[in-house]
């Protein structure tokens, strides 16, 4: 048994309280800014931490013992606190757990990765310790996925552990009287495809940006897959189950469709936008050596079958949410491609990590609001999707 599985079994049967999110650039200080610490949002922290929230006192804080047990680090003494200075003639108002120098989370070759935080919860006092996992590689974060879904750039799981880890792990609200859904869809869950051309009707309005149609997109797709999942999943819990091994089939449904959504989604996006921008020439899944498969491969899958066709005219992007060691599973993906493009939506990386890519010819593609969260040495150095997409254009503009 791996060690990051034994880790979670042992922290399941202890019901810790867990925060799992990816560290962002801004996290582990690759971007360059001046954050103090890892983010947490302030209602988890008032959970864990209720003597600081309140203003009685200037910035309240309490200590806790960290310990990582996922790298031979020594055990910290961790500060939650509330800057509250809004309240003693400031601006500042914002809860933060920090002092993390010398720890994984000020690792930049981090951003990106897992972070699991354990804390041992005593109802109505201050939690005193936290043992903490940051994965090392796919193995451990595939370990992890496989039982929450996927864990997305910008988004987090928390609550305790015999729930989160249970199978099931809750998701986020989604508000239901924002979207009408069809009936049908109480019984037979949608296509993917079905689910983008539906959420067509509640995009913004008058946004003609794809980076910012992109990210708009994706965020309504989203709630109303969870919405359908909830109304689909609640209807057959309603009518119940016969035997335990039924209730066990239609839960490893839900985990298996959430998976197959997250590997596709981001796919399905892009290929529309693609065409409504005017970018026609591309094919997806296209064979090429070894019988590998490109996200998207350009101008097209016959082109790249002619041996006449210019090879500096081919091009392919790779589709991954995160980056963080899967962008070297795309290098050889098609031989006679050396402009390799990788889209994510990654929150930064470390620029070791940058130049690692850039020695591989990999350029990457990222939503133009994600690129502040890059250092800011190599931010000139991204493209953004609607770059892509003109550039492109123009370099098929006679097929």
């Amino acid at each position: 048994m791996s060690g990051i599985h034994s880790w979670l079994i042992e922290n399941t049967e202890n019901n810790k309280f867990l925060f799992i999110k990816r560290l962002s650039a801004n996290d582990t200080g690759a971007s360059g800014g001046h954050q103090a610490g890892i983010y947490v949002p302030s209602g988890i922290i008032d959970k864990l931490f209720p003597s600081i929230n309140h203003y009685k006192t200037k910035n309240p804080d309490t200590f806790l013992k960290a310990h990582f047990s996922s790298h031979e680090c020594p055990d910290s003494e961790a500060r939650a606190i509330y800057y509250n200075n809004k309240f003693f003639g400031g601006t500042r108002n914002e809860k933060r757990i920090t002092r993390w120098s010398k720890t994984p989370f000020q690792n930049q070759d981090n951003t990106g990765a897992i972070a699991i935080l354990a804390f041992t919860l005593v109802e109505g006092n201050d939690s005193k310790e936290m043992d903490v996992w940051v994965c090392d590689n796919l193995d451990e974060e595939d370990i992890v996925e496989s039982t929450l879904g996927e864990i997305a750039p910008g988004t987090y799981f928390s609550g305790y552990a015999n729930t989160l880890l249970g199978g099931l792990a809750s998701v986020a609200d989604v508000p239901h009287n924002k979207y009408k859904i069809p009936d049908a869809w109480r019984e037979n869950f949608p296509s993917g495809k079905d689910i983008i051309l539906y959420a067509a009707d509640y995009y913004a309005k008058g946004n003609a940006d794809p980076d910012m149609q992109l990210l708009d997109r994706r965020r309504v797709e989203y709630e109303i897959f969870l919405l359908v999942e909830e109304i689909n999943v609640l209807e057959k819990i309603r009518k119940g189950f016969e035997t335990v091994n039924e209730f066990i089939a239609m839960a490893n449904s839900v985990s298996n469709r959430r998976k197959s959504r997250a590997g596709k989604s981001l796919e399905l996006h892009l290929e529309k936008l693609f065409a409504e921008h005017g970018l026609y020439h591309f094919a997806t899944q296209a064979v090429t050596e070894g019988n590998k498969k490109p996200d998207f491969l350009f101008p097209s899958a016959s082109a790249y079958q002619d041996s006449t066709f210019p090879n500096h005219q081919l091009r392919m992007l790779a589709v991954k949410t995160t980056c963080k060691e899967r962008w070297r599973q795309i290098l050889n993906e098609a031989d006679r491609i050396d402009n390799i493009h990788l889209f994510t939506l990654q929150e930064g990386v470390s620029i070791v990590q940058f130049r690692e890519m850039q020695k591989e010819g990999v350029k990457l593609v990222v939503p133009a609001a994600i690129h502040e969260k890059f250092p800011k040495e190599i931010r000139d150095q991204l493209i953004t999707l609607g770059e892509f997409i003109a550039e492109l254009k123009e370099l098929y503009v006679d097929l």
